[in-house]
């Protein structure tokens, strides 16, 4: 029996990989997203050169994913920083990712360099309260809640109050040959987006200390922006804006 041809897989382990080909479809994805103002002199650490930070706020999603094509039903977390691509383009660069998809980790590492981790991801309703909550090492490293579906939002809310909103950024870190690695930033936009649902409200976010998912490290200093909304999206391949 012969050895199968490797330069015909798109992905390991052989016959049952656990990244998936881009672009993927994500339907009936509910996501409760929290604008704060944060101190930007922490928010400018996280960040790497040659990106620039431009403002103070901070983007949290809470995912609930229904129906993700390959990944199933799962929970994820983002935090995102607002920066400027070295094309002076708007993007959010990610510092912190928490998920509860061993696919989805290693396909956000792999194909986009997302720094993610495993966790526990819960977004639920609480009798007229939406509550979400990120879990790691047992920890409840964050908790947001808003109101539940009691004032309609633009569906560009979030993109009027932080430019590129869309498009995020993250630092792919891959090792080569003899201890070397290889550095890039790789970018990646959101296509083919459909709104179902938009809701807007009063909110609240707790943070709380962990070694291992440090998203303290960015405080809360105000609530800005709640948001809940339902959309599907599609995954598209990233592409390369710097190479260090």
């Amino acid at each position: 029996m012969s050895p199968f041809d490797p330069g015909k897989l798109a992905g390991t382990p052989y016959l049952a990989p656990l990244v998936p080909p881009l672009p993927i479809r994500m339907r009936q994805t509910e996501i409760l997203t929290i604008v704060y103002r944060t101190d930007e002199a922490a928010a400018s650490r996280l960040v790497p050169q040659p990106l620039r930070l431009t403002g103070n706020l901070i983007v949290v999603h809470i995912y609930w994913m229904h129906d993700a094509e390959w990944f199933g039903v799962y929970g994820e977390s983002a935090w995102q920083v607002p920066v400027e691509l070295p094309d002076g383009a708007p993007a959010v660069y990610s510092p912190f990712l928490v998920l509860g998809s061993d696919g989805g980790v290693a396909a956000g590492r792999e194909l986009y360099g997302q720094p993610k981790k495993m966790g526990e991801i819960v977004l639920e309703s609480r009798e007229d309260l939406l509550v979400g909550v990120v879990r790691r090492n047992g920890i409840d490293i964050a908790t947001a809640t808003t109101v539940y579906k009691q004032r309609r939002s633009d569906e560009d809310a979030l993109e009027t109050l932080v430019r590129g909103s869309g498009t995020n950024v993250n630092l792919r870190v891959v090792p080569e040959d003899a201890g070397g690695f290889r550095r890039e930033l790789i970018a990646r936009d959101f296509v083919d987006v459909v709104v179902h649902e938009s809701w807007t409200g009063p909110a609240t976010l707790e943070l709380r200390p962990n070694a291992q998912a440090p998203v303290y490290l960015l405080p809360v200093r105000e609530i800005v922006l709640g948001l809940h909304r339902v959309l599907d999206l599609t995954l598209p391949p990233g592409r390369v804006v710097h190479r260090y």
